[in-house]
């Protein structure tokens, strides 16, 4: 898509530029129908007549316009070595020359300079250093070279030499003068001389080998730069050379290893367009992280970021009310920072207008590569809390949680249960959720916090590098960056709180722990049932009737209006019923048959309201050798009988039962 948008743009200027001169249009010239036909090959054959043609265009346009163009930026820009210049190679002498002779040698190539140069410049040079010490001089030769005057500069460069011929370091300046200038073949001898003082020294060999490519010699030229890499690895000039060379061999791959060493320590576009021109993935940040012993100052701890940490997330659910207290002066503190930040972000109209007349430094356009670079290794994604991984992770946590809650059984307190049994069985319910809470809490808050401390040193490493970066050039809208990004970060430091804080299961409110609940249940289930018949007491009396037996007694009595009071021993609750009923006697009243139908209510053992609802029975009993009791009842045993039942409560919902009772009550089990 890039090779397409390319192509495009530069067919939608050259048409535009036809357009603007009322030239009819090249019919050669593909159309985008055409273009988007076009193979691989072809379109690639098709850039590169852009190309050259677009930088044949810049050279003209600098020519008539005296500019000078670094043709390296240019993208058709190939390497090329200077032709192997023997003349001036065969005046390179074979054996070092003494300093006298060196001398004797620059005194001479002075007069001959100031032969061919307008007196004006020689005058300027006499008043210049008729006034200034040697070391003054080399001062201004620097300031006259790079001031683009380089006659005026050498002349300058030469004096001082003469003047003081036993400093080295005036002679290396000198020499190197002399390769850029085209007097290469001058400046030989001079390092030749002192390299036999110092043969290790990166400066003179630097220049030595600069002087021999210069006069197109290579071999040579590697032989010196390759001493110099040896003995300053990262020497910029050294390594930019080596580089050259081997791009000109078309050994790409060996020259970015050279360009790549020259980058971390110094920085020029054209040599950046040079690598990227042979890979366009080349990143001048990490380049210059590669560098040993960066010196870098680490501001995140110097405004005190470190500070700003929360207080560990809860590992189970009994810690979420600690944890939530001091996580709440936290994110006070977070908030704060935010604010503070995105405030300083908002600069006045004054300040961008004094920003506006600011002259760019000289670090400008490293610190524009390097930003750029820089954000190509820090994305959104990278200074995220979590990456879309995580998030999936994240999401299966949850779902697997809820999937074992929702899979928990709590066991049921037997109907009639007292209250003491039922708290009972409601702590066996939170000992079956708290562990898979507690669980699920640990592990995801786990997970977040190594998150938060993975981002927060990633964090560290950008907010340093970004602003040691934009500390070379300090204008309105890097250091705009900067607080955005700072107040980003505060923004990330607010979700590394986002944990999980679950209280305990409600089940684990009631006043138990695990063995007392144990207790509890294993009493409530080992009561001995079996009860004496001596117990079992049913009598009819005038107006009511009376049972009792181990597990409770009743009082039911009424006609047509009937009531109920009943009081269980094993659960102590307690029911009221109230309703119609309907007695028959048969058999010679031998027989009879009782019909009731009754709302009722019952009370726990506390006498606190348990249930509500209907209940109705129905019996059959013959009775032998009836006794009476006054004119208004009998009384009498029981041969037997058959009773059935339900209720339908509000709480305990609908039960049956259907029984025998006396000589029945053996048949009916049969049953």
């Amino acid at each position: 898509m890039k090779q397409y948008f390319f192509l495009l743009l530069m067919l939608s200027f050259h048409l535009s530029v036809q357009s603007q001169s009322k030239k009819p249009v090249n019919p050669a010239m593909p159309d985008v129908n055409a273009m988007m036909k076009m193979s691989p090959a072809e379109l690639e054959a098709y850039k590169q007549k852009i190309l050259k043609q677009s930088s044949m265009q810049a050279k003209q346009i600098a020519a008539q316009s005296n500019i000078k163009l670094d043709e390296m930026l240019l993208p058709d820009f190939e390497v090329k070595m200077p032709p192997k210049d023997m003349k001036r190679l065969a005046l390179i002498p074979k054996q070092p020359p003494t300093l006298i002779q060196l001398a004797d040698g620059l005194l001479q190539s002075k007069k001959q300079l100031e032969s061919v140069t307008p007196k004006v410049i020689v005058e300027e040079v006499k008043n210049i250093t008729a006034v200034q010490t040697p070391e003054q001089q080399h001062g201004s030769a620097i300031g006259a070279f790079y001031g683009d005057k380089p006659v005026e500069a050498l002349l300058i460069a030469m004096n001082a030499v003469l003047k003081n011929p036993s400093e080295a370091i005036g002679w290396n300046n000198l020499a190197a003068m002399m390769n850029m200038t085209g007097l290469e073949h001058k400046a030989i001898p001079i390092l030749m001389h002192h390299l036999q003082n110092e043969p290790d020294n990166s400066m003179l060999l630097n220049n030595m080998g600069q002087a021999y490519l210069g006069l197109g010699d290579i071999g040579m030229a590697e032989l010196f730069l390759k001493q110099c890499l040896q003995s300053d690895p990262y020497h910029p000039e050294a390594n930019r050379s080596m580089g050259m060379i081997r791009f000109f061999y078309k050994e790409y791959e060996e020259g970015m290893k050279y360009f790549e060493k020259e980058l971390e320590t110094a920085m020029r576009r054209s040599t950046l367009a040079l690598m990227r021109s042979k890979n366009s993935a080349l990143n001048l940040y990490r380049l210059r992280k590669r560098r040993p012993n960066m010196p870098q100052r680490n501001f995140f701890d110097e405004i005190q970021l470190g500070k700003f940490t929360h207080a560990p997330l809860p590992e189970r659910t009994d810690e979420t009310r600690t944890a939530l207290a001091k996580m709440e002066s936290f994110g006070q503190s977070v908030t704060n920072e935010m604010l503070y930040w995105n405030e300083k972000s908002l600069l006045s109209k004054e300040e961008i207008r004094i920003d506006g007349q600011r002259i760019p430094g000289i670090y400008a356009d490293l610190v524009e590569a390097l930003l750029h670079d820089l954000h190509e290794v820090y994305t959104p994604q990278e200074l995220s809390l979590f990456t879309d991984l995580d998030l999936n992770h994240i999401a299966e946590l949850l779902n697997d949680y809820h999937r074992k809650l929702a899979a928990v059984e709590c066991p049921v307190a037997p109907a009639g249960a007292t209250h003491e049994v039922y708290e009972a069985y409601i702590k066996k319910c939170c000992d079956l959720k708290k562990p898979i809470m507690d669980a699920f809490v640990q592990q995801y808050n786990a997970f977040v916090t190594a998150r938060a401390k993975r981002g927060i040193g990633i964090w560290r490493e950008y907010i340093n590098d970004l602003i040691n970066i934009v500390s070379l050039e300090p204008s309105a809208g890097n250091k705009i960056m900067v607080y955005k990004a700072l107040h980003g970060y505060f923004i990330f430091l607010s979700g590394t709180g986002m944990g999980q804080f679950l209280d305990p299961p409600m089940e684990c409110s009631v006043q138990l722990n695990t063995n007392e609940a144990d207790s509890i249940i294993a009493s409530s289930r080992n009561v001995d049932l079996k009860c004496p018949q001596a117990l079992n007491i049913e009598f009819d009396v005038v107006i009511a009737k009376l049972k009792a037996d181990c597990n409770k007694y009743a009082i039911e009595g009424g006609k047509l209006l009937q009531g109920m009071y009943e009081h269980n021993f094993r659960t102590g609750t307690t029911t009221l019923a109230a309703g119609v009923g309907l007695k028959a006697k048969f058999f010679k009243e031998t027989g009879s048959a009782d019909i009731k139908q009754m709302v009722y209510i019952s009370f726990d053992n506390n006498n606190e309201f348990s249930d509500f609802g209907l209940m109705g029975k129905a019996s059959v009993k013959i009775a032998d050798n009836p006794i009476s009791v006054g004119e208004k009842g009998k009384i009498g045993g029981t041969i037997g009988g058959i009773e059935g039942g339900y209720t339908l409560g509000m709480n305990s919902g609908w039960k049956s039962y259907v029984k025998g009772t006396g000589a029945l009550a053996d048949f009916i089990k049969i049953q």
